[in-house]
């Protein structure tokens, strides 16, 4: 009967007791607790780690635990009474599998929403296209091969909080995944900022690992032009989709120098519009054969926003921000773009409230790092509040070349 290391990876949730007890439900399947987190758990062994980068905790825990595979958890999860059991019962049926997942129960307030998985069972590399595996996997209360990890070098502290997802992505042509399809794992969501650029980063460096062939193997690549075009537009929307406008755009570009096209063409302008170069977008338009119906809608669309937000700056500029905030929600119902945010995080440091100013400089340097002024404003807030570092490590990340 296999036995499993359990590892709590860092966390301050409010949920812990929970989790605690689920495991605590599954004891005959434990050899070990490992935690990094700053809780105390008499019943584990403390892992000392000196930062919060979740990659850290993982790897400690590997060179810590002394059971074959290794089971990580998180402070907003709770075991079901059995899940150990039916993954012990899984290990024994499928000596193959590195890697078991379960099926999820969202909670949120109370509200339950089931993610019943896919099993990916010897199809794994079919995750490959959709470049959102986060998407069809879980994260936590997932069982893997301690050794198997070991062998692909474990896990890298660049992709941060999405270092699970960028080891099983960028190894999947070495893994062997399933899903314990009897198991299912509450998982209790909260409101927590997610840096979208870690997800950016690991897609535009999984390009330079598989072909583009290989990733989108249900394009037409005997024409070559067009399914390079649809390949590079198709990356560009899912790094619009993490607000990575920066990056979007040269894939946009690429894919309307290889294939111009007007569905591009659009998308090209929307990321222009959503980084807040309104003078870019007009000379996009002005230099590239769009329809008259396009160019109609675009104009109009970039008159208005920067309209709007010259207004909302004239009203800075007047000391009247406080009359700003009550009309937030229709503001971003209109528009959610790098200058929005930047003029919240601008009222947020007048009021002194510097952990939410941050809060929307961060967005905003992440839809638009090239902007000079996000960038003052971001360094401005972070030398206060000590996040200098992190910081630097964004706009690496977002504007990592090569």
């Amino acid at each position: 009967m296999p036995k499993f290391s359990v590892c709590i990876v860092d966390t301050t949730q409010p949920t812990i007791e929970k989790t605690l007890q689920s495991i605590e439900e599954n004891s005959n399947y434990i050899a070990e607790i490992l935690y990094c987190g700053t809780h105390s758990i008499p019943q584990a062994k403390q892992l000392t780690i000196e930062t919060k980068n979740e990659a850290y905790c993982r790897n400690r825990a590997l060179q810590e635990a002394q059971s074959e595979y290794i089971c990580f958890l998180h402070g907003n999860i709770e075991l079901e009474e059995e899940s150990l059991e039916e993954f012990s019962d899984m290990v024994e049926e499928y000596p193959d599998a590195d890697i078991i997942y379960p099926n999820e129960v969202f909670i949120v307030n109370q509200e339950e929403q089931i993610k019943n998985y896919e099993d990916w069972y010897q199809q794994e590399m079919q995750l490959l296209p959709s470049l959102a595996i986060e998407d069809h996997l879980p994260q936590w209360a997932v069982v893997i091969k301690k050794e198997k990890i070991q062998t692909l070098g474990g896990f890298e502290p660049q992709y941060g909080e999405h270092t699970w997802y960028a080891f099983i992505y960028k190894n999947l042509h070495q893994l062997r995944l399933k899903l314990s399809e009897l198991s299912f794992i509450n998982h209790h969501l909260t409101e927590n900022f997610l840096d979208t650029s870690y997800r950016s980063l690991l897609i535009r460096d999984l390009i330079k690992i598989y072909p583009l062939q290989q990733i989108f193997n249900a394009l037409d690549w005997s024409q070559e032009n067009i399914a390079l075009a649809t390949a590079n537009t198709l990356i560009g929307d899912r790094l619009a989709k993490y607000y990575d406008f920066f990056n979007a755009t040269k894939f946009y570009r690429n894919a309307l120098l290889t294939f111009h096209n007007q569905t591009t063409l659009q998308k090209l302008l929307d990321a222009y519009i959503q980084m807040g170069l309104f003078e870019e977008a007009k000379t996009l338009l002005q230099t590239q054969d769009a329809t008259k119906e396009i160019i109609e809608e675009y104009q109009q669309k970039i008159e208005n926003t920067d309209k709007l937000i010259k207004e909302l700056e004239k009203v800075i500029e007047e000391g009247k921000a406080s009359e700003i905030l009550p009309a937030s929600n229709d503001i971003i119902s209109f528009y959610e773009g790098a200058p929005i945010y930047n003029i919240f995080g601008i009222i947020f440091f007048m009021q002194q409230n510097l952990e939410n100013s941050y809060k929307f400089f961060y967005k905003a340097a992440t839809m638009n790092p090239i902007d000079q002024d996000i960038l003052y404003n971001i360094a401005e807030v972070a030398k206060k509040i000590d996040k200098e570092e992190e910081v630097k490590e964004l706009y690496d990340r977002l504007i990592k070349e090569g």
